[in-house]
């Protein structure tokens, strides 16, 4: 099928959705739902992320706004080559940017849309990086758990670095949720920073406000990983709190 349209109508993607249905791997599926549970039967359709990125690669090289203007969720998939599909869009300016961003989170249900869109906008932070920065506060500040989720997954992947290593383990701090999935990306964030950044972040292992499993598992992160010494890891065990 060809995803190149220079205009999207919805026939046009009610034909795309029976093909992006037979592109469909059984097993796959399986599989994918048991990664993301507390989805409705047959939300997801299974099908393969390189199939996906492919797709969305095609879309984006005809008119990926009108196709976006059409799209649907009805499927896991359709979210999440939406997501896909606005991280390739050369957007016009650094409001536009922000504009489609804000109009996807508000559509984004479990932690791997989540992740998969902030890996994919990785063009466009490359440009507007300094100002999103400064904008991403706002999802770090939010009621929505996955806008808070989102903002620590994108300093995660674009901000562990000496510029910007304090102020993120500040707003990582600043968090107070329990939601599951928001304490996993904030161990995960702080396991990352302490590869990165060891003394800034050694020092907020001493110092910060993370509730109890929050911070075990990011002490357990740390010992998982492969960049991290044995003689550190040995001490960052003595850190965990019982």
């Amino acid at each position: 099928m060809d995803l190149k349209l220079s205009k999207w109508k919805k026939s046009d993607y009610n034909a795309f959705t029976e093909y992006l249905k037979s592109k469909a791997d059984i097993k796959y599926r399986d599989f994918q739902s048991s990664l993301v549970p507390g989805m409705k039967n047959n939300y997801i359709l299974g099908v393969r992320m390189p199939v996906l990125r492919d797709m969305g690669k095609e879309i984006a090289k005809g008119n990926p706004k009108s196709y976006l203007n059409v799209s649907s969720n009805d499927f896991y998939e359709e979210r999440m080559l939406k997501g896909i599909v606005l991280g390739l869009i050369k957007t016009e300016s650094f409001d536009e940017f922000v504009m489609l961003c804000d109009d996807f989170v508000s559509e984004i249900d479990n932690w791997a849309i989540c992740d998969c869109f902030c890996v994919g906008l990785k063009h466009s932070i490359k440009i507007y990086k300094e100002e999103f920065f400064e904008y991403i506060n706002k999802y770090i500040k939010s009621a929505n758990v996955w806008s808070v989720r989102l903002g620590l997954v994108i300093m995660l992947d674009y901000y562990l670095d000496s510029e910007h290593i304090d102020i993120v383990l500040d707003r990582c701090d600043s968090i107070t949720s329990d939601f599951y999935y928001v304490s996993m990306a904030q161990a995960w964030l702080v396991a990352t920073a302490f590869a990165k950044c060891r003394d800034k972040t050694m020092l907020y292992m001493h110092n910060n406000s993370l509730n109890d499993v929050t911070f075990n598992k990011a002490v357990q992160k740390c010992i998982e990983s492969k960049r991290i010494d044995k003689e550190t890891k040995d001490y960052l065990k003595s850190l965990k709190r019982y």
